[in-house]
C-alpha cells in the first residue's frame, strides 16, 4: 500500500519505524485481516457490479477492520513518542493535503462514495475530484513533454509525477476551507498512514529543507494489503488507485451517481 509516495532524507537514524509486529500488534493486522476476508467471501461482493447493493454486515465488518488500524496507529506512534520524537500532525494541519494519496483499495473507495452520498455532497465531490484529475494530467504531460515515457510505469516516473503534482498546490478535493478533512472518519487508509516527525513546513517539496523532513507511512502488515486485493478482485472495479481519478471513475462509470444498497 503506497500512501503519499513523497518521503523525506532521514537526517537522524535513530528513528526507524519498522511494521511492528509483537504481541500487540500482531493480533490487530491478524484480525484486520480476517475481516476483509470474511467480506470478500459474501456472494453479494462479487455480484456488486451488477446489484450495486451490498450486505449491511460488510459495511459493519469494514468500519471495524479500520477501528482495528487506529488501535494499530495509537500503539505504534506511542512507542515512537516514547523515544522522544514529536508528531507534528495535528487538527488545522493540512501540509499533506496536497499530495494525491495512492495504494488506495477499491474497496475504500466504496466506503468514500458511500459517505459522501449520505452527506448529500456527491455532485459537490465529483468536481472536485474532476478538477484535481485535470491537474494530474497537466501535470504528467508535462513530464510526457519533459521526456519521460507517456505509461509512467516504473516506480520512480511514478514518484516524479506524484511529486510534480503536489508542486502544483492543489489542494485535496475533500479540503475545507478551514484546513479540515471533509470525509475525516472515512478517509482511506493512504491518509491515515502518513506522518510526519518534522515541522509541517517541511512537507512542503518547494521547501528549501524538505530532503530533511522525516515522514513515514505506517502501512498496515502485508497480510491485510493481500486481503484487500483479494476483496478488490471479487469486486472487480478496475479503478486507479489514486485518489481523484479513482473516485471519479466510480461514480461516473460504475455507480452513475446512484446510491450503494444495504440490506
Amino acid at each position: 500500500m503506497t500512501g503519499f509516495p513523497i518521503s523525506g532524507q532521514q537526517s537522524d537514524a535513530a528513528l526507524v519505524i519498522p511494521q511492528l509486529d509483537d504481541h500487540q500488534s500482531r493480533p490487530l493486522m491478524a484480525k484486520m485481516a480476517r475481516i476483509f476476508r470474511e467480506i470478500a467471501a459474501m456472494s453479494e461482493v462479487k455480484r456488486f457490479r451488477q446489484h450495486l447493493s451490498l450486505p449491511e454486515d460488510t459495511r459493519r465488518l469494514s468500519q471495524r477492520a479500520f477501528r482495528l488500524y487506529d488501535e494499530y496507529l495509537i500503539y505504534t506512534i506511542g512507542k515512537v513518542q516514547k523515544k522522544g520524537w514529536r508528531v507534528y500532525c495535528g487538527p488545522g494541519c493540512a501540509a499533506c493535503c496536497f499530495n494525491m494519496p495512492a495504494g488506495i483499495s477499491n474497496w475504500e473507495f466504496l466506503i468514500i462514495y458511500d459517505h459522501i452520498q449520505q452527506a448529500g455532497q456527491l455532485g459537490k465531490f465529483f468536481r472536485r475530484s474532476l478538477e484535481s484529475y485535470q491537474v494530474l494530467d497537466r501535470v504528467k504531460r508535462q513530464l510526457v513533454n519533459g521526456g519521460i515515457e507517456q505509461q509512467i510505469e516504473s516506480k520512480s516516473e511514478y514518484d516524479t509525477l506524484l511529486h510534480n503534482y503536489s508542486l502544483a498546490k492543489n489542494s485535496c478535493s475533500f479540503l475545507s476551507d478551514t484546513q479540515e478533512c471533509l470525509i475525516y472518519s472515512a478517509r482511506p487508509l493512504a491518509c491515515k498512514m502518513h506522518f510526519a516527525f518534522t515541522p509541517p513546513e517541511l512537507c512542503d517539496p518547494a521547501h528549501h529543507l524538505f530532503s530533511q523532513g522525516v515522514r513515514v507511512n505506517l502501512s498496515p502488515h502485508a497480510e491485510v494489503e493481500d486481503e484487500l486485493k483479494q476483496l478488490d478482485g471479487h469486486l472487480n472495479l478496475a479503478l486507479s488507485d489514486l485518489l481523484a481519478p479513482g473516485l471519479a471513475a466510480l461514480t461516473a462509470n460504475v455507480m452513475r451517481f446512484s446510491t450503494i444498497t444495504w440490506t
